[in-house]
């Protein structure tokens, strides 16, 4: 049996790959409902070419967005503002709490 080879184009590859990965998980959800399976994992078999090269391209597109928004927010972060620190003790007293001190203890 010979296989087509007509050249599908981009949106027909997403909307077939859409369409597989739907039907997968409606099976994952199945199972968890049936069986209360939850797998780790989610196989798709017999993808063509250009479905797997799609899936590639999008994998290693999110990998960049992701590594750039890291980057983005390491640049964004100030680094921690330090608290000034007041001794008291290396405070000279106030007249006026002395006199309320010294009032109260009379």
């Amino acid at each position: 049996m010979l296989e087509s080879q007509r050249k599908v184009t981009e949106p027909e590859v997403y909307e077939r790959l859409l369409n597989r990965l739907a039907l997968a998980l409606d099976a994952v959800n199945t199972a968890n409902r049936l069986r209360n399976e939850r797998p780790v994992e989610l196989e798709l078999r017999g993808l063509s070419h250009a479905e797997f090269e799609l899936i590639r391209a999008y994998l290693a597109r999110s990998q960049r967005e992701m590594q750039i928004n890291v980057l983005g927010s390491l640049q964004n972060q100030e680094a921690p503002r330090s608290a000034k620190i007041i001794w008291l003790k290396d405070q000279a007293p106030v007249k006026e709490s002395v006199k309320v001190r010294s009032r109260q203890f009379k």
